[in-house]
């Protein structure tokens, strides 16, 4: 199986795709930013196209979300894996930490990294970049500068980079949600933990349409794990509405609300029920805590 991943090599998204796929033979692409990954995926390039969702410092990725709302009729998630992240800072050879003026990475990396970069490299301006490893990938050819990367700790050992700094992220605990996206098809068999995610669409009231959306799910006792609001292209001021709920399809009280939900909003569209997987270290890490 093929997998497209948001690389290049050295990313959390690589981390994601070896959990993900297996100790099974795979095959692996890495694209320079999420709406590449998807477009393999659709093109029929790859079999799965594997993204980050949500950050726990961070929140959601917009253009994960921006692609399972423009593609909703053909994506549906396959799979869930959330693993823990550090960050280390990491220039070409020769760098010291007081030559840093430019600090390079990706917009969430810099927003789980700002309060160290603040008080260590104050007058450091910052970049943005489509990855971490493709800002650490970027400073490879280049000699000792004023310029270093934040990434993954094994980016430095990958691209051949000296690493300045060890676990510079606001929180020790952090960790990002990836997800196997795969062609619209039938669903996987229940595991037992499982997630199904939906796409709503409305044109009435928000506050009207969330709280009907809850009360059909928690009159049947399903929980919800996650709500993220998207705006509408075509309709000022409003949005669609991607719901997370912690039970299959074929539950019988989730098959029974999305019936229900129907009816309380203009569209809604199945985005996957999929198991959830979270990586053996940070479960360690919750029961530790």
């Amino acid at each position: 199986m093929t997998y497209a991943y948001l690389g290049p090599e050295g990313t959390f998204t690589e981390a994601a795709v070896r959990r993900l796929a297996g100790p099974g033979a795979h095959r692996s692409v890495p694209l320079p930013t999420v709406p590449a990954a998807v477009a393999a995926l659709r093109s029929g390039r790859s079999a799965r196209a594997v993204v980050p969702l949500e950050n726990s410092v961070s929140g959601v990725v917009p253009p994960t979300l921006g692609e399972l709302v423009a593609h909703a009729g053909e994506l549906r998630i396959d799979a869930q894996v959330t693993i823990g992240v550090t960050f280390a800072l990491m220039a070409p050879a020769g760098t010291r930490l007081s030559d840093v003026r430019r600090v390079v990475s990706h917009p969430h990396a810099h927003g789980q990294c700002r309060a160290w970069v603040e008080r260590h490299l104050p007058h450091a301006e910052t970049v943005s970049a489509d990855s971490t490893a493709a800002a650490a990938r970027a400073l490879a050819a280049r000699g000792p500068g004023a310029e270093a990367a934040i990434a993954a700790p094994e980016a430095a050992e990958r691209y051949g980079l000296t690493t300045l700094a060890h676990d510079i992220g606001t929180r020790q605990d952090a960790m990002t949600r990836f997800v196997s996206l795969r062609r619209a098809g039938p669903e996987r068999p229940p595991t037992g933990r499982d997630r199904t995610a939906f796409l709503i669409t409305s044109d009435r009231s928000a506050p009207g349409v969330l709280t009907g959306v809850l009360g059909e799910l928690s009159r049947r006792h399903v929980s919800i794990s996650w709500i993220q609001s998207w705006p509408r292209e075509t309709a000022r001021g409003r949005h669609h509405f991607l719901v997370e709920a912690d039970q299959h399809i074929e539950h019988p009280g989730l098959a029974e609300a999305v019936v229900a939900m129907h009816r309380g909003v203009d569209s809604l569209s199945l985005l996957g029920s999929y198991p959830y997987i979270v990586d053996r270290e940070v479960e360690r890490e919750r029961a530790a805590a």
